[in-house]
């Protein structure tokens, strides 16, 4: 039940303007994951974006994050204990 006009449309294109936007910026989201050893989370690898230049909120890279399976690292500092 689509028309055809919209089915050959698709059929010549089929992702959409922002789907083609969210490969491009999951590649960034991953380079920019790599090169903080993992350690960054979804807000400052957003920071990172927004001083590269590339627009998108920080909800949207959370969620590309997760989709992707990318978790920042926790509790990489040196454990300090008490003595006594």
């Amino acid at each position: 039940k689509v028309n055809r006009s919209g089915f050959y449309a698709w059929k010549k294109n089929p992702l959409s303007e922002r789907a083609k936007a969210n490969v491009q910026i999951l590649t960034e989201i991953k380079q920019a994951y790599v090169e903080s050893g993992g350690i960054y989370g979804s807000p400052r690898i957003h920071r990172d974006l927004k001083e590269a230049g590339i627009a998108c909120g920080e909800n949207r890279v959370a969620k590309m994050m997760r989709d992707a399976q990318l978790k920042s690292a926790r509790g990489y500092r040196k454990p300090r204990f008490k003595v006594g």
